[in-house]
């Protein structure tokens, strides 16, 4: 049983769940529907046919209790939903999981699902250029830059490959084993350092940083086309500036799979 995350920070000069300077949040399944009205999630969850995934929403700052939301589904052949946010993949498709107030309908947060058949996955190294995982995440995030793109309302031209970076990856994957540890998920690491802390602990000496971040998506497709879908995380992807790369991934936690990329430029 699993949720997922996408979180964005800006980046130190920008990041996603990024961080930098300046910093946006992308709302995700935790997010709190006390103001919203009418907001979706930016990536996709991506499931097996079979998997389950609980999300979570919390009202005020605080988990929601029972009656207070009502969960709805697009496609309940796809992905039936409970009264308690517990989606189950039943068959090949794309479904919408939406969590409103049953006390005002028109504030939402919607989840978009799509379903795939069970597929094997190799079980990921965390470590790279070699390792699967990361070298996949570090290949796909260059095939991104390679071509123009436009992210959110800003337009990006092509631009140079990423260089893998093992300081980078140091922090990166320090983060992504800490989170999933822990069991938590944030830019900022439960003893309070925040990712420029990190990276520069690990040794790297930066003048612009930024960090993407994200639970729940179990393959290198799904975690990269989640980013790239929102405007932070994929301006951060496209930034000519970032000329480094470290990823981060690790298993565990409430989310299952939790994800880092850290960039960087000396």
């Amino acid at each position: 049983m699993k949720s997922s995350l996408l979180l964005l920070v800006p980046i130190l000069a920008l990041t996603l769940a990024a961080c930098g300077q300046p910093s946006t949040t992308v709302p995700t399944s935790d997010a709190s529907l006390a103001s919203m009205t009418g907001l979706t999630t930016a990536t996709p969850t991506t499931l097996s046919v079979g998997q389950t995934r609980q999300f979570n929403v919390t009202i005020s700052g605080r988990p929601a209790q029972p009656g207070q939301l009502k969960w709805t589904t697009t496609n309940g052949s796809v992905a039936p939903v409970t009264q308690t946010g517990l989606v189950t993949a039943k068959a090949t498709g794309s479904a919408t999981v939406r969590a409103a107030l049953a006390s005002n309908i028109s504030a939402y947060i919607e989840f978009p699902v799509v379903v795939q058949a069970t597929s094997t996955t190799l079980p990921p190294t965390g470590t790279a250029p070699g390792g699967t995982f990361a070298q996949r995440v570090l290949d796909l995030t260059n095939a991104a830059r390679a071509q123009a793109r436009t992210c959110g309302t800003t337009s990006y031209a092509a631009t140079t490959a990423l260089t893998y970076n093992t300081a980078l990856e140091q922090a990166a994957q320090g983060h992504a084993t800490d989170m999933a540890t822990r069991n938590y998920f944030s830019h900022t690491s439960q003893d309070g350092r925040t990712f420029d802390q990190r990276i520069t602990a690990a040794g790297y000496t930066w003048t612009r940083i930024a960090e993407n971040i994200a639970a729940g998506q179990s393959t290198p497709e799904s975690v990269v086309a989640g980013w790239l879908t929102s405007a932070g995380h994929c301006a951060n992807i496209m930034n000519p500036a970032l000329k480094e790369l470290g990823v981060g991934y690790a298993q565990g936690g409430s989310y299952g799979h939790y994800w880092v990329q850290d960039f960087g430029t000396r």
